[in-house]
């Protein structure tokens, strides 16, 4: 074994790597390339499908804050129609009081059947038609609202139904 032993050389003159190795590389790379574009294209849609819902979320939150400004402005504006309405009730009732008391005066003297006779005579007030004992009674219909600013507000309020 003294002696060394000469390997043969692997690369021979004259051979070529066949036409179908290059084919399957060429292949490999376009499916390498088509995979990088079609993640890329999903990862744009995933991007704008995430933005879309994201307004939508603002617009919603959005919608929802002006609903409810719009509610609290109607019921405070409600809130004050009634105040008001309550206060000119009581100034009407104050001034029925003093025209009463103005009238009282000068209607005490004279005779008692003189001041039967001006009251005027009970009217029956409820259905004209015969009553049935037990039934109840209808309740009164409410007023309905005749300033400008209540017919606004009922209008406002009928909208968010």
């Amino acid at each position: 074994m003294a002696q060394k032993a000469a390997l043969p050389s692997l690369s021979l003159p004259k051979q070529k790597t066949h036409w179908s190795v290059f084919v399957v590389i060429a292949a490999s790379v376009l499916f390498l390339i088509m995979c990088g574009a079609l993640y890329m294209v999903l990862q744009r849609q995933h991007q704008q499908e995430q933005a879309f819902a994201k307004r939508q979320e603002d617009r919603q939150a959005e919608l929802k804050a002006k609903a409810d400004a719009d509610r609290a402005a109607a019921e405070r504006a409600a809130a004050e129609t009634k105040q008001k309405e309550a206060e000119a009730a009581a100034a009407a009732a104050a001034a029925a009081a003093q025209k009463k008391l103005a009238q009282q005066p000068a209607d005490s003297t004279g005779d008692p059947a003189k001041k039967r006779a001006r009251r005027p005579a009970k009217v029956a007030k409820g259905p004209t038609g015969p009553s049935i004992p037990g039934a109840p009674t209808p309740a009164p219909a409410p007023a309905k609202p005749t300033s400008k600013a209540s017919k606004d507000i009922d209008d406002l309020l009928k909208s968010f139904k």
